[in-house]
């Protein structure tokens, strides 16, 4: 009888050890999986080479939609990034942008960093425009995606906008700040698909946004976890045989 509580006592410490991070993997695999079953989102923007990529051009067709991007220059140079002192190129300039649709403009200024990195778009990290299909209705449309907050701003104090034309040419414009992500988890997906957040987030945690190494999260928690409720199993069975 000692035994079967010995194991029954392990079997409770792993559970409750690895119970929480077990909880957040799998609520961020579905939240994943619901949005990437009910929406289809691709970039707008083709290279010459036909592949699909984050927007390079100012000037751009979507769904017979002309997009444009104007740019009015600050005459300021951006802090020079990390991405810049790898390629070893001139830090970019500070430019105030608005989108336009067919040549009317739909959006108010915010600045961006352009960027002079061969890698890359002249717009990357800061802006996308993306196609967006939801399977449960059928209708498509267009999200602009565009980050408000510097590189130096911490991940937890980053916002964005979002600008939506939908099938009928009707434009809305959101801001998005990081504290939301649990409830609009379209934005996130959006922000990420984009790279537009500098680092991937999220929909409730970022236990899932780390390098995964043989500790985290083979061993713990997936291996602690299981392992706990198979111990659990073995001593509830000792438990019954016990008393038959």
């Amino acid at each position: 009888m000692k035994k079967i509580y010995i194991l029954f006592g392990i079997s409770l410490f792993l559970i409750a050890a690895s119970f929480w991070p077990m909880f957040q993997t799998f609520r961020e695999f579905w939240a994943g999986y619901k949005i990437n079953t009910q929406y289809d989102i691709q970039h707008a923007y083709e290279r010459p080479d036909g592949w699909k990529d984050i927007v390079d051009s100012p000037h751009l067709t979507v769904n017979g939609l002309q997009i444009g991007i104007a740019e009015k220059p600050t005459g300021q140079l951006a802090p020079l990034t990390e991405w810049d002192r790898d390629e070893n190129v001139p830090p970019g300039e500070i430019t105030e942008i608005h989108f336009l649709l067919n040549g009317k403009q739909i959006s108010s200024a915010d600045e961006i960093w352009l960027s002079n990195r061969s890698r890359g778009s002249r717009y990357f990290s800061w802006l996308d425009i993306l196609t967006v299909k939801n399977r449960s209705t059928g209708e498509s449309s267009i999200k602009i995606v565009q980050r408000l907050t510097d590189d130096l701003i911490p991940l937890d104090s980053r916002q964005w906008k979002i600008i939506t034309i939908d099938h009928n040419q009707s434009v809305t414009e959101e801001r998005f700040f990081y504290k939301e992500r649990a409830e609009r988890p379209l934005a996130v997906k959006l922000i990420n698909f984009s790279l537009t957040g500098l680092s991937s987030m999220g929909y409730y945690s970022n236990i899932l946004q780390g390098y995964p190494n043989l500790i985290f999260p083979f061993i713990y928690p997936w291996l602690m976890f299981t392992a706990g409720l198979i111990i659990l199993g073995i001593s509830i069975r000792m438990r019954i045989k016990k008393k038959t």
